[in-house]
């Protein structure tokens, strides 16, 4: 049976870091990056009591843990899950009781999860979505091999369009560029709820905090006043993948073939890099994106629920 959620503060220490090192490699294992000090951070701010974090099960045998970050007014949230028939009931009883450590005025909360099998995460999706406020956001790993034999091919520019890399850019125009294009989208806020925290992700981007960045492969384009039309940001995976982390388009310039062009010049960026496979996320409800990713190649390989809660007008 499932029991109360406590403190994971009490969790013995070493056990604590083997529980939040499986959730890194999990997350590694399924094309997600983290921070080279993730593991060490998350544990020392659960520790000492700066973060706030959650278990079932006992001390010497944890069933789940949740872990909650806030950042600009905003929630995130992490839901692992470890063997044992009680892992569903253990992982919507963390979920709920994240909702219930947040601040009044924190008004959502985004959920990941690791250690579930997938029709599991769907039945906790379905679980919590007949609860107020829940949705499921499903989203899809992606990949594509790269090969010379069958290279990507060349990208066919819209006219008066000039070329420069991401890092030639001004953080200023990315940063405005990146909020605008997700702002009405599901993926709004998914990793940042501000324009200054969407500027340090990308900040973070380019210092290679998600992987190694790679210049070649992260174009940018302007038009000829100089004005930044889109950019997508390539970054190192693995030694034998690499990672479309971004793509980013200016809502004004839609739908003219900016978007397959910029995705053309990153893959063909990564090819010439000699990664054997490019890898990327999309979420389910995006379909122009999806239909764009297919048409050049990738194909779904795994799919992974984020768990979204929108404080209910009237409170819980």
């Amino acid at each position: 049976m499932p029991t109360e959620p406590r403190p994971a503060r009490e969790l013995p220490r070493d056990e604590l870091w083997n529980v939040v090192g499986t959730i890194r490699h999990d997350l590694a294992a399924r094309g997600e990056i983290l921070p080279p000090a993730w593991v060490d951070e998350t544990v020392d701010s659960i520790v000492q009591g700066a973060g706030s974090a959650w278990y079932t099960g006992d001390k010497a045998r944890p069933s789940a843990l949740a872990i909650l970050w806030v950042r600009e007014g905003h929630g995130y949230g992490h839901l692992h899950a470890l063997a044992g028939s009680s892992a569903v009931p253990d992982i919507t009883r963390l979920a709920r009781r994240l909702t219930d450590a947040l601040a009044p005025q924190v008004g959502r909360l985004d959920i990941g999860s690791t250690g579930l099998a997938q029709p599991d995460e769907l039945v906790a999706g379905r679980l919590l979505g007949a609860e107020a406020g829940f949705s499921t956001l499903l989203r899809h790993s992606m990949t594509r091999p790269l090969s010379a034999e069958h290279p990507p091919p060349e990208p066919r520019w819209p006219s008066g369009v000039e070329l420069t890399t991401v890092r030639q850019v001004p953080m200023e125009q990315l940063t405005a560029l990146d909020w605008r294009t997700y702002r009405g989208t599901p993926d709004e806020t998914l990793l940042s709820a501000t324009p200054e925290g969407n500027r340090e992700v990308l900040e973070n981007a380019l210092a290679g905090l998600f992987g190694t960045y790679l210049d070649e492969a992260s174009p940018a384009a302007r038009d000829p006043g100089g004005r930044l039309l889109g950019f997508a940001i390539g970054c190192q995976e693995s030694l034998r993948s690499g990672v479309v982390l971004d793509i980013a388009v200016d809502p004004e310039v839609k739908r003219r073939g900016l978007g397959e062009a910029l995705l053309l010049r990153c893959l063909r960026g990564l090819l010439a890099l000699g990664y054997p496979r490019a890898h990327l996320w999309v979420t389910d409800g995006n379909v122009p994106a999806r239909s764009l990713y297919e048409k050049l190649g990738f194909v779904e390989d795994t799919s992974a629920s984020i768990f979204r809660w929108v404080r209910p007008p009237s409170g819980r």
